[in-house]
């Protein structure tokens, strides 16, 4: 019982990244209404958010790896989706 406290406790920590990627998801994939060749897949996007929690500098304050986590999830994301787009 106290484990899934603690695990309930830890996943609410998370939150806010968790719902930075779910707004991207949904914005690029909006993306196709603009134009048909502007189409991502969940499993490139998931890919490159992997990518980015790889990357994100370890920290032992929670709420600066919480932020750490939204910015560098933000600019793998906006970059992987720049560079697809067309002039």
């Amino acid at each position: 019982r106290d484990t899934e406290v603690q695990i309930n406790d830890s996943r609410e920590l998370y939150r806010p990244v968790a719902a930075e990627g779910s707004v991207l998801f949904f914005l690029i994939i909006q993306l196709c209404f603009v134009e048909f060749m502007y189409q991502y897949s969940l499993d490139a996007f998931v890919s490159f958010l992997y990518k980015a929690i790889d990357r994100t500098e370890a920290t032992a304050d929670l709420d600066e790896r919480v932020k750490r986590l939204i910015t560098t999830i933000r600019m793998t994301i906006f970059r992987w989706v720049n560079r697809g787009l067309f002039e």
